[in-house]
């Protein structure tokens, strides 16, 4: 992890992952020079076999016996070439794996000690009158409040809510509950599929908005910011859950299209609760568990609507479930739909287990406090095509800390950070940050009744 000011970035092309991925290529290069010494062995001794060398050799035995001195000499060398391939081979795997256990070890005695660090800060008593967020919950859209805020008693569910310190000690101490090397993460995602399958997924129903001139007046992004600027104003204006923009840039590079995916909207705990909004809990649940759901249905039915070309360069951008929508699509778009993602952009998003090609550039924010995206209970991978950026801001509540705001001001500090993985995630990504034109188009996904 490399820390520019109040910017922490991990991954990208000098992660220690590239490397660990050398020397798995320069293994496969060994074992494929082994291979050939391999025929060539073969070869040779077809060629001593044939019987025109057999008689060949009644005619001139000197000649034969050099012949086969030369085959003789020809060939230990090859045996011993070929089983130095071997073993080279064999120790680059074994040291790839040694490196990858070393580094799973060290990362599960920092958490250990981070939250030894933390708890006796975690659990002292608060200074003064807990007060539950005045803010939506996480990913929810804002929503007016009458009357004042009540206060609630000191006990630990209030502690929790209000209490980011805490909540991410939760998370760590749940991250360490495995036994023979089994981490959580596989237990997190199997009880996410559990309680998904109690809640109605249905058929996406999509609705195109009419054109929304504000989403456009800002012009075209130029920034990371300007990217979850745009997010946090569809999320601002969205009213009835489910709210996706595809946006047609068009400049020097061609026609590139950014699509920006929205957060939770309805937090309906009780199953039982069935509703139209596709951004519900069920959905976050299902998107938790790896699982497609009706909200990432309905985001590829908004691209053939908007009129996405085939092999036209797509960044999907999203906030919390919007970015976890968005991880899933960056594996289902490449596979055989005839779209193409290039870049990913999540905020505050758990995606650390979701299937990424390599082909595509991620450029995943998380701030300091945010549980949201420790709840697969995994670090995100690190990958020659994947950054983490981890940056500290927004108010010290968990509502707070995952909010788009506290978000927006982490992506500027990641835009004035000169650190070389983010300067290369820049660069790739500069054909969607220089169009001249950008042109919206919003809409809305909805559950079928």
């Amino acid at each position: 992890m490399r820390a520019a000011g109040s910017v922490s970035v991990r991954g990208g092309s000098g992660s220690i992952a590239a490397d660990l991925e050398q020397l798995a290529a320069f293994a496969a290069l060994l074992d494929g020079a082994a291979d050939s010494l391999a025929r060539m062995l073969r070869v040779l001794a077809h060629c001593l076999s044939e019987p025109a060398m057999v008689g060949a050799a009644a005619l001139d035995p000197v000649g034969a016996a050099q012949v086969a001195a030369l085959a003789g000499i020809a060939s230990a060398g090859a045996v011993a070439a070929l089983a130095g391939c071997q073993s080279a081979a064999a120790g680059l795997r074994s040291a790839a794996v040694s490196y990858r256990a070393a580094d799973e070890l060290g990362r599960r005695l920092a958490l250990l000690v981070a939250a030894g660090l933390e708890l006796p800060s975690a659990l002292a008593p608060p200074t003064g009158a807990l007060r539950l967020p005045a803010g939506p919950l996480p990913g929810s859209v804002p929503v007016r409040r009458a009357g004042p805020v009540r206060e609630q008693p000191a006990g630990w569910q209030s502690r929790l809510t209000t209490d980011p310190q805490l909540a991410a000690l939760a998370v760590r101490l749940a991250t360490l509950a495995g036994t023979g090397g089994v981490p959580v993460p596989g237990a997190t995602t199997a009880l996410a599929g559990l309680l998904a399958a109690r809640y109605a997924d249905g058929t996406p129903v999509v609705t195109g908005h009419p054109l929304d001139p504000v989403a456009d007046r800002a012009g075209p992004p130029r920034s990371s910011a300007d990217l979850i600027r745009a997010l946090a104003l569809r999320n601002a204006a969205d009213d009835g859950g489910g709210a996706v923009d595809v946006r047609i840039l068009d400049g020097p590079a061609g026609r590139r299209v950014i699509v920006d995916i929205t957060g939770t909207t309805v937090w309906n705990l009780d199953p039982r609760r069935r509703t139209a909004q596709a951004s519900d809990f069920g959905t976050d649940l299902r998107a938790l568990a790896n699982r497609s759901s009706v909200y990432e249905r309905g985001v590829v039915q908004a691209l053939r609507r908007a009129g996405v070309r085939p092999g036209e360069p797509i960044m999907l951008v999203g906030h919390s479930l919007g970015g976890m929508i968005a991880a899933r699509l960056a594996g289902q778009l490449q596979a055989g739909s005839g779209f193409t993602v290039t870049h990913l952009v999540t905020a505050g998003s758990p995606i650390g287990l979701a299937p990424i090609p390599r082909s595509v550039s991620v450029l995943a924010l998380q701030n300091a406090g945010d549980l949201v995206p420790e709840l697969d209970g995994v670090d995100n991978p690190r990958r020659g095509n994947w950054i983490t950026v981890r940056t500290d801001h927004g108010e010290p509540t968990v509502h707070g800390r995952h909010a788009l705001q506290a978000y927006l001001a982490g992506a500027t500090d990641a835009d004035a950070c000169l650190d070389p993985a983010l300067a290369g995630w820049r660069r790739s990504a500069a054909d969607f940050l220089t169009a001249d034109q950008v042109h919206t188009q919003v809409f809305q996904i909805r559950r079928a009744p």
